[in-house]
């Protein structure tokens, strides 16, 4: 199927149909309106507390306040949104081998894009100015995804995880928000499945590996899920460098050459579902125009786009908005990915959206 609107009217379309985007069908609609979701931050704020709540994933959110700021969650449903509407682009090749696929990945996306930018407030605390190891010890962090032997990161390695960190310590002076917050989402994950065990087991149907409590599901089974969500979210803030770039020098010298690449031979990211929220987070519009209402901005950007084929158009519809840095951030992509994005007058098309992910 073809589509050729406004930001604005795909999402109010998807909104206005639940099933699109409701993993959990007690979800109070309702109680929710779209304009003010994009526009208010602490409504925003609310909207995925409560997806999360709903989920029984009460350890999750519980402190959301302390970390999401209210921009970032207005971008976060943003994205939350667009990932939605473009995820046929970037999971063809899998959708016949993961069935039912629309609620395995909805239940995936809304665990890793409502969390994505939840530690920004962390990134913004200069307290936090720690090693990693200090800083997993100061959150309690008992279910350390980059000191569990067992669990594999894909893409970059825990080693260039944990001297990215440091990189970004020394040289930007914060932490970063991508490494925390799935640093964060998986020890929250896994205490979370502990808790509801051990608070609920007289109202529970099974065992500790496998159980229902209050028509949910509940299984070690997705300890596996935890960690996809949660190396999405580590890799999608890791920056690649060219090693033809000023900057190489400086990834040299932290031993990040897994994050350096030539010209002619540009990285791609291990799976889908990173790789699905790096485009998205990159061409979500709201943090961009800090200035303007979110809403307004959403309806002066159409998208261009088809199921059945890996492209993407996005047009501006005011050309008296200032869009460059918003451009300048999208066909920036071609950098460091292998997507080919060329912007003419108004419009950017994005092709070889496939090429994006192995």
């Amino acid at each position: 199927m073809k589509y050729e609107k406004t930001i604005w009217d795909l999402y109010t379309e998807l909104f206005n149909d639940p099933s699109t985007w409701k993993y959990y069908s007690d979800f109070s609609v309702g109680k929710y309106n779209l304009e003010n979701i994009m526009n208010n931050g602490d409504e925003a704020i609310r909207f995925i507390k409560e997806y999360f709540q709903l989920g029984g994933k009460y350890e999750i959110v519980h402190d959301i306040s302390c970390y999401c700021t209210p921009e970032r969650a207005r971008h976060s449903i943003s994205t939350f949104f667009l990932g939605i509407l473009l995820m046929p682009l970037f999971t063809k090749r899998y959708r016949n081998k993961q069935m039912p696929f629309d609620n395995f990945f909805l239940w995936l996306w809304f665990l890793t894009c409502l969390y994505h930018d939840m530690a920004y407030k962390i990134e913004e605390d200069k307290t936090n100015l720690l090693s990693l190891d200090k800083f997993m010890s100061r959150r309690k962090m008992k279910y350390k995804i980059i000191g569990d032997s067992k669990i594999k990161l894909k893409g970059a390695n825990k080693k260039t995880v944990q001297a990215y960190y440091q990189y970004r310590i020394k040289e930007c002076n914060c932490v970063d928000h991508g490494i925390t917050a799935g640093l964060l989402l998986y020890d929250s994950l896994r205490k979370n499945y502990e808790k509801v065990y051990n608070e609920y087991a007289p109202n529970i149907n099974g065992g500790h590996d496998d159980f229902t409590w209050n028509n949910l599901h509940f299984s070690v089974s997705h300890f596996r899920e935890y960690e996809k969500c949660a190396n999405a979210i580590i890799q999608h803030n890791l920056w690649f460098m060219a090693k033809e770039n000023d900057g190489y020098m400086k990834y040299k010298k932290y031993h990040l050459e897994d994050l350096t690449y030539m010209p002619d031979s540009k990285p791609y990211y291990q799976d889908w579902l990173t790789a699905l929220l790096v485009f998205c987070d990159t061409i979500e519009p709201i943090k961009r125009f800090n200035s303007c209402l979110p809403s307004s901005i959403l309806k002066k950007i159409k998208l261009q786009f088809d199921d059945n084929e890996e492209y993407l158009k996005i047009f501006f519809t005011d050309m008296c908005m200032d869009t460059m840095p918003y451009s300048r951030s999208i066909l920036d992509m071609k950098e460091w990915t292998n997507l080919l994005i060329k912007r003419e007058g108004d419009t950017i098309s994005i092709l070889n959206i496939n090429k994006m992910y192995k």
